[in-house]
């Protein structure tokens, strides 16, 4: 059972985030988290801990955006286990952008993906160590520390192997839209998709109307 705590205990925030680039599903999972911690009467949240990295084998089966976003929630709870003794009265605060995954960890949703299914089950069996937990959804502007760091992640790896910017060429943004972006003031990042160029534009635009 998810409990919660009074405001008087000490607070950790974790942010986490997944993607799935320059397609999914089949691309290149990457996941990150951020801890932040903030003692007493203390306002400003301290970031305490972040990581990243790849969530799956890149363009198998397994390479989805809810997998890295399910990784990402999985490597925080076990962070937060080994770091933490779970039974003391700090209040946790999981947040997260994706409204699937954070639904269906809260069972407002079923989870129905075979592939998802035991890393739900993981997620669930962590957070039961937990005395005081809580499990909300943010808009994805408000989770931009860990989303960086997902894109972060998936970067690092194209750098690191240039056969997977050969496999994935084809996907990238086009000069039309890179263009695009700049003339909007939007510096895309190095190894931008076809997809994500069009959902910056579309963003762009939708703030603009």
């Amino acid at each position: 059972m998810i409990r919660l705590v009074d405001n008087s205990s000490n607070e950790i925030q974790v942010y986490f985030d997944g993607l799935c680039q320059p397609y999914n599903p089949g691309g290149i999972a990457c996941y990150a988290f951020v801890i932040l911690a903030k003692k007493g009467h203390e306002q400003k949240q301290q970031q305490q801990y972040s990581e990243y990295g790849l969530a799956a084998e890149p363009f198998s089966d397994n390479a989805t955006n809810n997998v890295a976003e399910y990784t990402g929630v999985i490597r925080a709870l076990e962070w937060l286990l080994e770091k933490y003794n779970y039974n003391n009265n700090q209040k946790i605060i999981i947040r997260g952008d994706s409204q699937l995954v954070i639904n269906q960890i809260k069972d407002k949703y079923k989870v129905r993906a075979v592939k998802i299914i035991p890393l739900y089950q993981k997620v669930k069996s962590l957070l039961s160590k937990f005395k005081y937990i809580k499990i909300e959804w943010i808009p994805r502007d408000n989770n931009k520390e860990a989303d960086k760091l997902s894109n972060k992640a998936y970067q690092e790896i194209l750098e690191s192997d240039p056969k997977l910017l050969q496999n994935i060429s084809q996907h990238m943004a086009t000069e039309d839209q890179l263009n695009l972006l700049k003339s909007q003031g939007i510096t895309p990042e190095k190894y931008l998709s076809k997809i994500e160029a069009r959902r910056l534009i579309s963003k762009k635009v939708s703030k603009q109307e």
